[in-house]
């Protein structure tokens, strides 16, 4: 995710920003940019790339000033350019602004402003937030005045930090994105996405709420203004003493980063609905004219490919076979010119991906990636790619880059329909089910049931068509952080075999769609609690057959995406039950780079 750092204060502050933006790399990002207050203008430096080896005395030796913001940059709203990084300013280039989040009304303002006069320089939704803000202190002689009616005909999330060449203050706002201000000695103060960003300079903190404004002015008697952005109201900090490592830091106040990025869920879905649509018809575009198409992944991806498949087979009447990357080699000699084959990874590193990319190209087939990481070796090699919006990913096991693998292929399904609002609409509503289950009434549960299952020897998913994918990303996840042994079979596959492990008082998955599947699964539950199974359903509907249910929203073919952060929150504390470290299991490694 986007990382944002501010400074303002008595000395140079541009090294403290660029420093900053370097401790929030892991947010992920493909661009970065910095701007300053300098003798009444603002100066900007924005590039393409990684800040890591950046040296700002030797690059910029006289980029200084006292009030100063950064900005990395995960793409949304138009190309990987230095156009569109932030801090993106104004058309009296004496608004600076950078931002984490999305602006949804962008399009209607952005037209508004225009008719008024206004040019943007990016294909961004940030730029109208500059815009807006000029237009809006025509109005009025005050600057947060200007900003904060501004942000009241914004819609979406926001995480702001703005500075003006006419004032010497420093605001940031907030709207379901973080962003913490920073008090340091002697009237200096610090804004940041999170901690890490300054964590070398203070350790108390204020942590802005939603709806909530700061104003920063070191040179008046409060120099902290919170304010209410809908009613004005103003607010009372409350001032936090940080004891967290810099690592501890980094997780954003969570015990490690699995839980942090399972709580990030939401914000991703959320993420993959804005996804360039040209850049998506264009995919789309390349599906509806392959003669075959594969999917090909490991792990984790290759069940969100699974997942995919099913969903392009039932929505879109497409044949997807998915294949597992080691095993293609095998298969390589039958790929065909007019052939696709998609790859899923996280890292855009894995080898076996990487070769099955190299033997599909060979044969002439187009290669479609679904990626998380730019400028990975997979985005270099295909032949189109999809960033898939996960952001920094830390822990060994995949969760969020699950979710959003899951929704590109949502995306791609509706647009292959030309449907893409009916699409973002249904994710939207995954993301705010997904807000539901891990809140802390839903993590609760999930403890209890936890401690329950550390104590298994066996654990055992079932699924039927589009949650069948997940019954084996449930396992997947259990057996990774727990050790476990795990394992997720289709329930029509229940009486060919697997059904002879079912012992008394062993747990089993059953999830739950509202469709044709629906009774056929319901049908194995029964079969495996005459057996004594302990059954824990996930899904839309309550069942007696279900020892324990835990709910999700009907949401059609979509459902499957928040059912599996049951199963993800379940391995969580079965490891914690367990006394073992989430984020690094044994043997496992992040990105497999080697076969």
């Amino acid at each position: 995710m986007c990382g944002i750092v501010g400074y303002i204060g008595k000395k140079n502050g541009m090294e403290i920003v660029v420093n900053g933006l370097k401790k929030l790399e892991y947010r992920g990002y493909d661009s970065w940019g910095i701007a300053t207050l300098s003798n009444k203008k603002i100066k900007i430096h924005k590039q393409v790339g990684k800040i890591g080896g950046f040296d700002l005395k030797k690059e910029l030796p006289n980029f200084n000033g006292q009030i100063c913001i950064g900005h990395t940059r995960w793409a949304t709203h138009g190309g990987v350019t230095a156009k569109n990084s932030h801090p993106h300013l104004s058309c009296n280039k004496e608004i600076a602004v950078v931002h984490n989040g999305i602006v949804e009304n962008y399009q209607e303002l952005r037209k508004n402003l225009e008719k008024l006069g206004h040019k943007f320089q990016s294909q961004t939704d940030t730029e109208v937030i500059a815009h807006l803000i000029e237009e809006e202190q025509k109005k009025t002689k005050s600057f947060p005045e200007a900003v904060r009616s501004s942000l009241n005909k914004i819609e979406g999330s926001y995480a702001l930090a703005i500075i003006n060449s006419k004032e010497n203050i420093l605001i940031g706002a907030r709207k379901a994105s973080p962003l913490v201000v920073g008090l340091g000695k002697d009237s200096t103060y610090y804004l940041g996405s999170d901690v890490p960003a300054f964590l070398k300079e203070t350790n108390r903190v204020i942590f802005l709420d939603e709806f909530e404004m700061v104003i920063i002015d070191p040179e008046e008697k409060e120099s902290i203004v919170i304010n209410n952005i809908e009613s004005n109201k103003i607010i009372k900090p409350k001032v936090v003493k940080i004891d967290w490592s810099a690592e501890e830091a980094e997780k954003g106040g969570q015990p490690h980063f699995m839980i942090k990025e399972m709580l990030e869920q939401p914000a991703v879905v959320e993420k993959t609905t804005a996804v360039d649509r040209d850049e998506l018809l264009s995919a789309a575009k390349i599906i509806k004219g392959a003669k075959r198409i594969f999917v090909v992944a490991c792990g984790t991806a290759l069940h969100a490919g699974l997942y995919g498949a099913y969903l392009l087979a039932e929505k879109n009447n497409l044949l997807v076979q998915p294949i597992s990357a080691g095993e293609l080699p095998y298969f390589g000699h039958l790929i065909r010119k007019g052939d696709l084959v998609i790859t899923v990874s996280q890292s855009g590193e894995t080898a076996d991906v990487l070769e099955s990319v190299r033997i599909a190209e060979k044969a002439g087939a187009k290669v479609l990636a679904l990626v998380n990481v730019l400028g990975s070796s997979l985005m270099r090699l295909a032949t189109k790619s999809l960033l898939t919006k996960a952001g920094s990913e830390i822990c060994v096991l995949s969760t969020k880059a699950y979710v959003s693998q899951q929704a590109m292929f949502v995306m791609l399904s509706v647009a292959i329909d030309n449907q893409i609002d009916r699409g973002v609409k249904s994710l939207k509503k995954v993301a705010s089910d997904i807000s539901k289950i891990i809140d802390k009434k839903g993590q609760t549960k999930i403890k209890k049931i936890a401690r329950l299952l550390s104590k298994a020897d066996n654990i055992y998913a079932l699924g039927r068509g589009i949650n069948y994918p997940n019954s084996l990303e449930a396992c997947l996840k259990i057996k990774e952080v727990s050790y476990i042994h795990a394992e997720g079979f289709a329930g029509g596959d229940l009486k060919h075999g697997p059904i002879a492990l079912i012992a008394p008082g062993v747990p089993v998955l059953v999830f739950i769609t509202n469709d044709q599947a629906e009774k056929e699964i319901i049908s194995n539950a029964m079969e495996v609690k005459a057996r004594g199974a302990y059954i824990i359903g996930i899904g839309p509907e309550n069942n007696q057959v279900f020892d324990e249910y835990l709910p999700v929203e009907k949401n059609g073919y979509l459902t499957p995406i928040a059912s599996i952060v049951y199963p993800q929150l379940l391995a969580y504390y079965i490891a914690l039950e367990k006394k073992l470290d989430p984020d690094k299991p044994r043997n496992l490694a992040k990105s497999v780079t080697v076969k």
